[in-house]
């Protein structure tokens, strides 16, 4: 049926149940109803579409069949399998819906008996094992396709569609090994399939193995050179190996032969960022924001080539654009932040960083910049958030550990204060801690001792002398 036709058949059982009254609808059409619900999640409306079709038909296996699936779905499994008993019409819908049962109820040979039983099935396709494999993906029983897949080769004399569906699938659960092997399979049935090619590159580089999956590409591009994904993925490869003069070299053959040639030019901008030929990243980012004026990444990319070389004002000028563009873009609001408090521009940089994870802290160089903008604009209580997770993470920390302290002094805690500056002063003493540490933080602890006395002489002045 189409849509209007199932709105018709809403409207109609709609009807009949507000105004309390009969109307007739064939076994077919409340079958259809029911499903219409279930896709919409009004599971209690498919229910009473399931009864009512029931109480018209109680034997009609197709609607006892929905009946079991949506009970299934509610986590009535033994009502389910009690209403399947009932079924004599041992379809591949039933042996599907049976799977489904045994495996809520950890029985996993006879889940396995029932995707045999669809598999040996005359009328069963190899989309239906497709089906078994999205099962057992939703039920993390991918190891029952081990089992279940030289049923399948035995039954079907091109079984490819499910190996190559079981290979993407062990791709996705970090099962490399298996991929590589069925694409293998896959292989030497079809050994002129690029596309298979290209995907058995794509375990490899999972696998971290780029020299197989470099292989693999060019297998890929000797049956087809202009296949611009498999010339694209090995630029990838080659990115990723490091080689990144062959890298430009096949991106720009991407660039040749595609259409979408924004890509192409992001993908030699990064190659030459990463070579730090930051204007040559420039030149082609430039060309990719002509084809796109509202992608936010590729201003981003700018901006960060701008910093590289230096250039302050025309990052700023480009994190600007990509927030313009994107108005959740953290990443680019909080790098804007920390170039305006480079550029002493704090109260703006304070709205900018204000995006940063605070609770808790995943990124020590935000956080900084945030407590550092905090100290400047007095919100000393914001900055003591920061600094404190700040302090867990690297307790001899000089810097963060005297900001602390500043912060303490500036509300007005000076026990607070004492507290943290007889602990600096403790760790000051520990010869043994303080040349574990990195040579910057060496010679920053050698003259702390000189600081910690300034900071006594203000603290006696709220406080007693000891």
């Amino acid at each position: 049926m189409n849509e209007a036709e199932i709105d018709k058949l809403r409207e109609r059982f709609e009807s009949m149940i507000e105004e309390c009254r009969s109307c007739y609808f064939e076994p077919d059409e409340l079958e259809t109803l029911a499903r219409s619900y279930q896709d919409d999640m009004e599971y209690d409306r498919a229910l009473q579409v399931i009864n009512h079709g029931l109480m018209m038909y109680p034997d009609n296996e197709p609607l006892l069949l929905c009946k079991a699936h949506y009970l299934a779905m509610s986590g009535a499994t033994e009502q389910a399998r009690s209403i399947l008993s009932s079924v004599h019409e041992h379809s591949i819908e039933y042996y599907l819906l049976l799977s489904e049962i045994e495996l809520v109820s950890e029985n996993v040979d006879a889940a396995l008996t029932a995707f045999k039983n669809i598999v040996e099935l005359p009328e069963s396709t190899i989309e239906d094992c497709i089906d078994i494999l999205d099962i057992c993906a939703d039920f993390y029983h991918i190891d029952l396709l081990s089992q279940l897949t030289e049923v399948v080769e035995a039954r079907f004399a091109d079984a490819t569609p499910y190996l190559r569906e079981l290979a993407l699938l062990c791709m996705d659960n970090d099962r490399e090994d298996e991929a590589i092997e069925l694409f293998n399979k896959i292989l030497d049935v079809n050994p002129f399939s690029a596309d298979d090619w290209l995907l058995l590159a794509k375990a490899h580089t999972l696998h971290k193995d780029i020299d197989k999956a470099l292989e693999a590409c060019d297998f890929a591009l000797a049956i087809n050179e202009k296949d611009e994904n498999a010339v694209s993925f090995k630029g990838y490869c080659l990115y990723d190996s490091g080689r990144l003069e062959e890298a430009i070299e096949q991106f720009e053959t991407f660039l040749n032969l595609t259409s979408h040639k924004a890509v192409a030019y992001e993908l030699l901008a990064e190659t030459y960022s990463r070579m730090e030929q930051h204007e040559n990243a420039i030149k082609y980012l430039l060309l990719a924001v002509a084809l796109d004026e509202h992608n936010d990444d590729v201003y981003y990319q700018l901006a960060v080539n701008y910093y590289c070389m230096g250039d302050i004002d025309s990052a700023v000028k480009n994190l600007r654009q990509a927030i313009s563009c994107n108005d959740s873009d953290r990443e680019a609001r909080i790098f804007l932040g920390e170039l305006l408090m480079q550029k002493g521009e704090f109260e703006e940089a304070y709205d900018q960083l204000i995006y940063i994870d605070k609770h808790p802290i995943t990124d020590t160089v935000e956080a900084v910049a945030y407590a550092n903008v905090c100290i400047q604009l007095q919100r000393y209580n914001e900055a003591l958030i920061v600094l404190q997770q700040l302090v867990e993470k690297e307790p001899y920390n000089l810097h963060f550990l005297f900001d602390m302290i500043l912060c303490y002094m500036q509300i007005e805690q000076y026990d607070e204060a004492a507290h943290w500056v007889e602990k600096v002063e403790k760790l000051s003493h520990d010869r043994e801690l303080i040349n574990s540490l990195d040579a910057a933080s060496q010679e920053d602890w050698i003259s702390v001792g000189e600081r910690i006395d300034q900071l006594r002489n203000i603290l006696k002045v709220y406080l007693d002398e000891q």
